[in-house]
């Protein structure tokens, strides 16, 4: 079947393919091949797209840490339940959250929890002298922050890996069709405004993938690549964000991100609590130890090391320890590698071992000697917490036909979180939206057009010449205000200083992209890269307080009268985001 995109696109001299499926997911991480997953079980033909190769790109997969888990009640301790599970998270960020996405997540963890072992995840098993009494199961439980029981299940640390692993192996097993690398150029709609697919870029063949599908499933994850530093993986670039915040979709929280300390070479790895009650070493490029510098009177060394909690948040001592290394970086007292010294040399080996086994191993795996070696440590971006609205438990946006899922939704993640929500949410709603999705597809009928004016007007412009045109130099630029005023420590100069970089891209590219057929996708994507920083910058302005993660330092304050709810965030007609307060309901 041949469409006018398809000829448009031909017309620019790029190599087209077009497809039909009934669901399409896009991502490669945990809740994308989840959706892929549960989409096939329903009896829809299922055709994934991962921006990298399957299996190795994402949060999900990249992820490591002491703590990595997925938090679930019904395998630790009798008195932990859905409900506590719910009120936990409901207690970390009321107001800036759904409770009715809450409860099914807290309702529906436990059975994505028997699913995966079902297909095959090792969750670690605590020694028998150590399963604690009244726990009905011995598998090991980390009790995470916010948590009030012990309730997330792990497996060695990289516990994202192993979730994919196994539902990718189930995805190929059930008949699920995969293009990969091949990531997310645009949305396809119908005059009526309803998803009717995805244009992506296959990489290996430089194949243009004009996808038709009567239900669309988004996760793309987050906006790694906006940073400098962070503990990912590079694609994520926002893609996601940009595509349907362009469409029209509805965004919240996008103003809260989890970053904190990590190591950024010789490999990354964030560094938890489980680092810090070491009591490491931290000096600056002059050899000093700096942290003391930074704490008031009255607060310790000790004391914020051994109350470490990631991500960085106001509410916690350890907040200082942030602070710290950002401000030294930002003063010019880093290393040539925009970080810190950080050493363990001083600890004993057999502590070490016992304190962090995990984090032991990877170094090994890479070369790092800690009774040796001084280690580069820097404020890594994590994730965000914000994304596109999810309406309702199907994960289903404010774009009819879309349903946004893992790191690129918002509703249940605010402020702050307990810790183990985040891969509980991909699978809960990564089942939820594949589902919900197989079965709208099969029930209904395929959109018969696609309105693609706008997408390829996009790339038209993308391609129209532009001399001035400099992608790296406007990567770099934009990682680097990224990573300088939108994570410790924010304020108006700082935010707005970010913005005029990325809005300066877009202004740029919005006089062509300079692309040829083979760079075209460089310019897509450095647009959409700025596109999203001027979300997140946008969303940080409009937001004068400071609360959990978001540190204002010219409001200092946590403003609960004028700031204590989310914002919709929508793009206005002028190109500039328009903020409408949002007022969830609290816990019922």
């Amino acid at each position: 079947m041949s469409t006018h995109i398809v000829e448009k696109l031909k017309s620019f001299g790029l190599k087209v393919e077009e497809l039909s499926t009934d669901v399409v997911v896009v991502g490669g991480g945990g809740a994308a091949s989840r959706a892929a997953l549960s989409a096939r079980l329903t009896g829809a033909e299922v055709m994934m797209l991962a921006k990298a190769p399957l299996g190795t790109g994402g949060s999900t997969v990249h992820g490591a840490s002491e703590i990595m888990s997925m938090g679930a009640s019904g395998y630790g301790a009798a008195a932990d339940s859905p409900d506590v599970h719910y009120r936990d998270t409901m207690a970390a960020a009321s107001g800036f959250i759904d409770r009715d996405l809450v409860r099914v997540l807290a309702e529906d963890a436990p059975k994505r929890i028997s699913d995966l072992i079902a297909f095959g995840v090792a969750f670690d098993k605590a020694h028998a002298s150590k399963v604690a009494p009244g726990n009905s199961t011995d598998y090991k439980l980390i009790q995470s922050d916010f948590g009030s029981y012990a309730r997330a299940l792990g497996v060695s640390g990289k516990t994202g890996k192993a979730f994919v692993t196994a539902l990718n192996e189930q995805a190929l097993k059930h008949g699920v069709k995969v293009r990969a690398p091949a990531g997310l150029v645009d949305l396809l709609l119908d005059p009526q405004g309803h998803a009717a697919g995805v244009l992506a870029l296959d990489a290996s063949s430089h194949t243009w993938l004009v996808v038709h599908a009567r239900s669309v499933v988004l996760g793309t994850g987050g906006a790694h690549g906006l940073f400098s530093q962070q503990v990912s993986t590079a694609e994520m670039t926002g893609d996601g964000q940009a595509v349907l915040y362009r469409a029209g979709a509805e965004l919240v929280n996008m103003e809260f991100h989890q970053f904190g300390p990590a190591l950024v070479h010789p490999y990354v790895q964030l560094f938890s609590k489980s680092c810090f009650v070491l009591h490491p070493r931290m000096t600056n490029s002059l050899g000093q130890e700096f942290l003391p510098d930074y704490l008031p009177a009255g607060v310790t060394e000790h004391e914020v090391m051994d109350e470490k909690v990631f991500p960085f948040t106001v509410s916690n001592v350890s907040r200082y320890i942030d602070i710290a290394i950002a401000s030294e970086i930002a003063a010019g007292r880093g290393n040539e590698r925009g970080t810190i010294n950080f050493s363990l040399a001083h600890v004993p080996p057999d502590k070490l071992q016992a304190t962090i086994p995990n984090t032991m191993r990877w170094m090994k795996a890479n070369g790092v000697d800690p009774q040796k070696d001084a280690m580069d440590v820097g404020i890594a971006f994590q994730c965000l917490n914000g994304g596109v609205r999810m309406i309702d438990a199907d994960a289903r946006s404010t774009i009819a036909g879309v349903h946004v899922i893992g790191e690129l939704a918002g509703g249940v993640r605010g402020p702050d979180r307990p810790g183990g929500n985040s891969l509980a949410e991909g699978q809960v709603f990564g089942h939820r939206a594949g589902d919900a999705a197989g079965r709208d597809a099969r029930s209904g009928a395929a959109s018969k057009s696609v309105a693609g004016d706008a997408v390829v007007d996009r790339l038209r412009l993308a391609l129209a010449p532009n001399a001035d045109v400099d992608l790296a130099g406007s990567v770099q630029r934009l990682q680097a205000a990224m990573q300088r005023h939108a994570l410790v420590e924010k304020s108006e100069a700082g935010l707005k200083e970010a913005l005029k970089v990325a809005h300066g891209i877009e202004a740029a590219l919005a006089q062509g992209g300079g692309a040829t057929p083979a760079t075209l996708n460089e310019v897509l994507t450095v647009q959409n890269m700025a596109t999203t920083a001027s979300i997140i910058l946008q969303a940080c302005l409009e937001r004068r307080e400071t609360r959990s993660g978001h540190m204002r330092t010219d409001y200092l304050q946590r403003d609960d009268a004028a700031y204590g709810r989310a914002f919709v965030q929508t793009l206005a007609a002028d190109g500039r985001s328009r903020f409408t307060p949002l007022a969830y309901p609290a816990a019922d």
